[in-house]
């Protein structure tokens, strides 16, 4: 199955303790992100539709906004923060609290995923994912 999110992809961070509680360190941009997830993955639901349970595999191309200040011939790809381990992160978590899609992001065995300037396409993520 195959996912087209549109919207600024966000990272998201290590989860911190704070007086005594694991907090969740996330900004707005992240929340924003994670909506977007969420209304992508419904968009996939159809009665033949069924929630993964085994094992997945995922493909996904992160694409981010090209700094004005930055020409391709400057900085073809984005070597800068975010950093793509983090992208991954808020994506996966994202796709598990949308309820639809699999029941965890443990079920991902294996991932291929690439960030690149969103020249000719809108910000966001393709996001493409296989039963094992």
């Amino acid at each position: 199955m195959e996912i087209r999110i549109y919207g600024d992809p966000a990272p998201q961070g290590s989860k911190r303790v704070f007086n005594g509680r694991i907090v969740e360190a996330s900004g707005n941009k992240l929340k924003i992100w994670r909506k977007a997830i969420a209304a992508a993955c419904q968009n996939l639901v159809t009665e033949e539709h069924s929630l993964l349970l085994g094992p997945v595999r995922v493909e996904v191309e992160f694409y981010l906004p090209r700094p004005a200040s930055v020409t391709i011939k400057k900085r073809a790809l984005p070597i800068v923060p975010p950093d793509l381990d983090k992208l991954l992160r808020g994506l996966l978590d994202g796709i598990g609290q949308s309820e639809v899609i699999w029941g965890d992001d443990s079920q991902v065995v294996q991932i291929e995923a690439v960030k690149l300037y969103a020249d000719d396409t809108e910000t966001g993520a393709t996001v493409t994912i296989y039963a094992l």
